[in-house]
């Protein structure tokens, strides 16, 4: 992998792994499987050169934003590890071993977020790889997402990536009502498609922190004190379909646990796209720095639970 290899040119093929962890899971309890994700995590710290080299860089740069903190982050064995400890959260989601008493919510826009889904609202939710990007997923599935309504689900994300993942999802949690859109060629049809779900009330949920495999039209915004890339695409797909938009993330609250709790963090992003073209191209601008700014915050208080192991700022 080159020193400027981008996260769409690592092959994601993780799906044998991820049988074996719900394998596990069915048969022992959830807490032996968090034991298990340790040396998993450090023998992929041993022999991952390139993600130990990301993993520096990026703790690197939260050091220097938290110059004035006396606690430093300096182990990429403990971001791998924690890391690690995320996939099996994953499969916890959809295996049904995740409960809702485990998410503390914050006093935030959880409750707006909410009202509108309960008033059959159609929601734009953007996750990043920071915490455990499923949770919100797998508790709507579960029926525990702490809504009157059921939350319909589509996710834009790149098919080729996701494809194999998200049928193996499907097929540990065959009640869930998850869909998948690819964001390969996002075009009229994909709009009309996305906006028709909208109307019915559904939730779009897509990552704000990757850039695209198909594009190379990102935005550049500070970002742990440094010009970042973002993917353009994100922010303009929210434009076009112009509906409220969360910017929603679940963390644990302890890096390291056994039996972890998590804080679910909502936050609505304030620009409307109520405008014309040109007023547009500013509002998208607007809206990904409020992303960029909450995910720094995040990253912040919890720098080793960012999972994208990738070039992010060259």
């Amino acid at each position: 992998m080159s020193e400027n290899s981008q996260w769409y040119e690592v092959r994601q093929n993780h799906n044998f792994g991820y049988k074996m962890m719900f394998f596990v899971l069915k048969v022992f309890p959830s807490v032996f499987m968090r034991f298990l994700a340790l040396p998993i995590g450090f023998f992929y710290w041993l022999f991952g050169k390139e993600a130990r080299r990301i993993s520096k860089d990026y703790l690197c740069r939260v050091n220097v934003v938290l110059s004035d903190s006396k606690r430093k982050y300096n182990s990429t064995l403990k971001h791998i590890c924690a890391f690690a400890l995320n996939l099996v959260e994953n499969v916890q989601s959809w295996a049904g071993k995740f409960s809702f008493k485990d998410v503390v919510w914050q006093n935030d826009d959880v409750h707006d977020l909410v009202k509108h889904i309960n008033a059959g609202k159609g929601t734009v939710i953007v996750i990043s790889h920071l915490g455990n990007a499923q949770m919100m997923k797998g508790l709507a599935s579960l029926g525990e997402s702490g809504t009157e309504r059921k939350m319909n689900i589509t996710t834009v994300s790149d098919a080729k990536i996701s494809k194999g993942f998200n049928a193996l999802l499907n097929q540990i949690n065959p009640n869930s009502s998850f869909n998948l859109v690819s964001s390969d060629n996002i075009g009229p049809e994909t709009i009309l498609l996305l906006q028709e779900r909208l109307e019915e009330g559904g939730v779009v949920v897509i990552a704000g922190d990757r850039v695209s495999a198909h594009t190379n039209r990102n935005i550049e915004i500070p970002f742990l004190g440094e010009s970042a890339r973002f993917p353009y695409g994100v922010f303009l797909l929210i434009a076009l379909l112009n509906s409220p938009t969360y910017f929603v993330n679940g963390l644990r609250q302890n890096d390291f646990s056994l039996h972890p709790k998590y804080d679910m963090f909502v936050k609505k992003n304030p620009i409307q796209f109520d405008c014309g073209r040109k007023e547009r191209e500013q509002r998208i601008e607007e809206t990904a720095k409020n992303y960029a700014e909450n995910l720094e915050t995040l990253c912040k208080m919890h720098p080793y639970q960012w999972y994208n192991f990738f070039d992010f700022w060259s």
